[in-house]
C-alpha cells in the first residue's frame, strides 16, 4: 500500500525537498569551508607575521637606543639630559613592542627567546647606568644576535602555518568538486526522473491534443497512470468522443441547412449565385438562370469570371461590368428586360449575386419622364400664353385708360350727366386694376420663364418703408386699425430696384390692412445685425393655418375659394412679394396662428454684403 500518492505534485514536491537537502549541504559545507579558511587567514596574520613585525620593531628600536647612547657619550654636559629622557622612551617603546610579540608567539622556542632579550636588555640597562660602556657594547650584539634567532624562529613557524593553510585550502577544493559533481549527478537522476514521470506522458498528450485539433479524430490516445497526466489522457479520451458527437451532428444541421438554404433560393423571386473564395460557384438557382439563358454553363462549380463573359453578351450596352468589388448596376438585356445586378462581398472573401427583373419599375420611370416632360411643356406653353396674352390685353385697357381719364376728368366739356362722370371714374379705377392685375401677371411669367431680369441700384429702405406706410396710413385710419413703425431711424442700405421693393411692401401692407378686424394693429419692425436687414409686418388679423400659407404662397391661390368669400383679390401678392424679394437674394418668412395674426418677415443683405456675395 503506498503511503504517498503517485502524482505529479507530489512527485515534483520530493524532487524539490531532495534538491533543497542537496543545496543545503553544500550551503554548509562551504560555510564552514569560508569560515575556516577566515579563522586561517586570521591566525597566520595575528600569531606568526604580528610576532616577526614587532620583534623587528623591537630591534630597531634597540638600535636607535644605541644610536642615542652613542650620541649621548659625544654630546655636550647639558644635552645629555634631553637625551636621556629620549633613551628612556625609547626604552619604554622597546618595552611595548617586545610585550606584543611575546603575545602573539605560541612556539616555545619564540618564548624562550624572548626571555633571553629580557635578562640581556636588563644587564645592558645596569651596564649603561653604571658607565661600563665596554659591556653594554658586548651585551648589545648579544642582544641583537637574540633578536636575529627570534625573528628566524618567528618567519619559521610562520611558513609552517601558511603550508598548513594551503594544504587545507586544497583539501577543501577536493572536497567541494566532489561534491559539485555529485549533486550535478544527483540532478540529472532527478531530471530523469521527472522526465520519465511527467515530461515524456505530457509530451505524449500534446502530440495528441495536436492531432486531434488538425482533425485526426481517429487518433488512440494512450492509457494514463494515476497521475495528473493519466487523469489529462483520459479527459482527452472523453473529448474526443464528445467532439465526434458534436462534429457528426454540427454535420447533419449543416447538411439540414444547406438543403433549406437551397429550396429557399430555388422558390425566391430574385436570381441568386454564391461564390466561393476561389471564384467557383458554390450555389446558383433556376431563377438566375432564366435571366441568362445564353450562358448554358451556369452550374456549381463553374468560373464566376467566364460566366461574366457570357452574362455581358445579353447585355444590350456592354460598357459596365462585375468585378470582384461591391458592385450594382442596371442593364437592360437583349429581350428587352430591365435587370438590376448587385454584387456584394462575403466574409470569407467571396461574393453573393443578386439578380432582378425591374422592367416594371423602369416603364414607370419612363412614364414619369414622359409625363414631367409635358408637364414642362405645358408650363412653358402657359407661360407664353400669358406673357402673349398680356401684351395683347395691354394696348387696348391703355386706350380705355386713357379714353375714362379724358371722360372723367371733362377735358373736353361737360358730360351734362353726373352719372356719365361717375361710371368714367369706375371704368377708370377697374382699367387700372385689371392693367395691375396683368403686370402682375406678366411679372410671374417672366419669373417662371427666368426672364424678369431687376435693374438694381442703391436703395435705401427707410424711405421706401416710409412711403409705403404713408400710402396705407389712410387706409389704416378708415378700417379702425393702428399702425406703428420702428427701427427706421437710421439707413438701411441695399442693393435693389426700388419700384419692385415698394410693390413687396405695399403688396404685405395691403394684405396686413384686409385681414384685421377694426380695432386691431399693425407693426412694421426693422432689426439690422449688420449683415442682414430684416423687415417684419405683423398684424393681429385672421391668421392663416400651415396648409393656408402654402395655399396663399402659390400664384392665384385663395384661402377662401368660396363664391360668396368674405376677401377679395386676385392671390397673387404674395407670390410676386416672395417673387422680388428672391430676385432681391433675399427670403421671405410668414408664421401666423389663425384668429391670432401673422408674421411676414423679408430678410435683404446689406449692400456692402449683398457686393461680396455677387463678387
Amino acid at each position: 500500500m503506498r503511503l504517498v500518492p503517485r502524482t505529479i505534485g507530489a512527485t515534483l514536491f520530493a524532487a524539490f525537498i531532495a534538491m533543497s537537502a542537496i543545496i543545503a549541504a553544500q550551503g554548509y559545507y562551504g560555510y564552514s569551508v569560508l569560515n575556516k579558511a577566515g579563522e586561517m587567514v586570521v591566525d597566520t596574520f595575528d600569531r606568526p607575521l604580528m610576532a616577526v613585525n614587532y620583534a623587528r620593531a623591537a630591534n630597531l628600536d634597540f638600535v636607535e637606543i644605541e644610536r642615542k647612547l652613542l650620541e649621548r657619550t659625544h654630546a655636550a654636559p647639558a644635552d645629555r639630559k634631553a637625551l636621556d629622557r629620549d633613551i628612556d622612551e625609547l626604552a619604554t617603546t622597546f618595552a611595548s613592542d617586545l610585550a606584543v610579540a611575546e603575545e602573539h608567539s605560541d612556539e616555545p622556542d619564540e618564548l624562550r627567546q624572548i626571555e633571553i632579550i629580557k635578562a640581556r636588555m636588563k644587564h645592558w640597562n645596569d651596564a649603561r647606568h653604571t658607565g661600563d660602556f665596554a659591556a653594554t657594547d658586548r651585551i648589545a650584539r648579544a642582544i641583537d644576535d637574540a633578536f636575529d634567532l627570534l625573528i628566524e624562529f618567528n618567519t619559521d613557524h610562520s611558513y609552517v602555518v601558511r603550508r598548513q593553510a594551503i594544504d587545507a585550502i586544497a583539501q577543501f577544493r577536493y572536497v567541494l568538486v566532489g561534491a559539485l559533481l555529485g549533486s550535478v549527478f544527483i540532478a540529472i537522476l532527478l531530471a530523469l526522473l521527472l522526465t520519465r514521470r511527467i515530461a515524456r506522458p505530457l509530451s505524449q498528450a500534446a502530440s495528441v491534443a495536436d492531432r486531434i485539433a488538425r482533425g485526426e479524430m481517429e487518433t488512440a490516445i494512450p492509457p494514463g497512470g494515476q497521475d495528473e497526466t493519466g487523469m489529462l489522457l483520459r479527459s482527452m479520451t472523453v473529448m474526443q468522443d464528445s467532439i465526434r458527437a458534436m462534429m457528426a451532428r454540427e454535420t447533419a444541421r449543416a447538411a439540414s441547412a444547406e438543403v433549406r438554404l437551397t429550396e429557399a433560393l430555388e422558390h425566391s423571386d430574385e436570381g441568386v449565385m454564391l461564390v466561393g473564395a476561389d471564384g467557383k460557384v458554390a450555389i446558383v438557382n433556376s431563377r438566375f438562370k432564366a435571366f441568362f439563358p445564353a450562358a448554358s454553363a451556369i452550374a456549381p462549380g463553374a468560373d464566376f469570371d467566364r460566366l461574366v463573359s457570357a452574362f455581358r453578351r445579353q447585355f444590350a450596352r456592354r460598357g459596365e461590368t462585375l468585378g470582384n468589388n461591391a458592385v450594382s448596376l442596371e442593364q437592360c438585356l437583349e429581350d428587352g428586360r430591365w435587370v438590376r445586378i448587385t454584387v456584394s462581398p462575403t466574409s470569407d472573401n467571396g461574393r453573393i449575386v443578386f439578380v432582378s427583373d425591374f422592367s416594371e419599375i423602369k416603364a414607370r420611370e419612363q412614364s414619369y419622364k414622359q409625363a414631367k416632360h409635358e408637364a414642362e411643356a405645358a408650363s412653358a406653353a402657359k407661360s407664353r400664353f400669358l406673357a402673349n396674352m398680356s401684351h395683347e390685353l395691354r394696348t387696348p385697357l391703355n386706350a380705355i385708360i386713357g379714353f375714362s381719364e379724358i371722360l372723367s376728368g371733362q377735358l373736353f366739356g361737360p358730360l351734362g350727366n353726373s352719372k356719365y362722370t361717375e361710371y368714367a371714374g369706375d371704368i377708370l379705377h377697374s382699367g387700372r386694376h385689371l392693367l395691375d392685375v396683368i403686370n402682375s401677371v406678366l411679372d410671374l411669367s417672366k419669373s417662371e420663364a427666368g426672364k424678369l431680369e431687376l435693374n438694381l441700384k442703391p436703395v435705401d429702405l427707410v424711405q421706401v418703408l416710409r412711403e409705403c406706410t404713408r400710402m396705407v396710413a389712410d387706409q389704416c385710419s378708415s378700417a379702425g386699425l393702428k399702425l406703428s413703425v420702428s427701427g427706421i431711424e437710421r439707413p438701411l442700405p441695399v442693393s435693389g430696384e426700388v419700384a419692385k421693393l415698394r410693390q413687396v411692401f405695399l403688396n404685405l401692407l395691403s394684405n396686413a390692412v384686409k385681414f384685421t378686424e377694426a380695432g386691431g394693429a399693425i407693426d412694421v419692425s426693422v432689426d439690422d445685425d449688420g449683415e442682414t436687414i430684416a423687415i417684419t409686418i405683423a398684424d393681429t388679423g385672421i391668421g392663416m393655418s400651415p396648409q393656408d400659407i402654402q395655399v396663399a404662397l402659390t400664384p392665384f391661390g385663395q384661402v377662401d375659394n368660396r363664391l360668396e368669400r368674405k376677401y377679395e383679390g386676385t392671390g397673387l401678392g404674395l407670390p410676386l412679394a416672395r417673387t422680388f424679394v428672391e430676385l432681391h437674394g433675399g427670403a421671405l418668412q410668414i408664421e401666423s396662428v389663425p384668429a391670432q395674426g401673422t408674421r411676414v418677415t423679408v430678410r435683404l443683405v446689406r449692400a456692402a454684403a449683398y457686393a461680396e456675395a455677387a463678387a
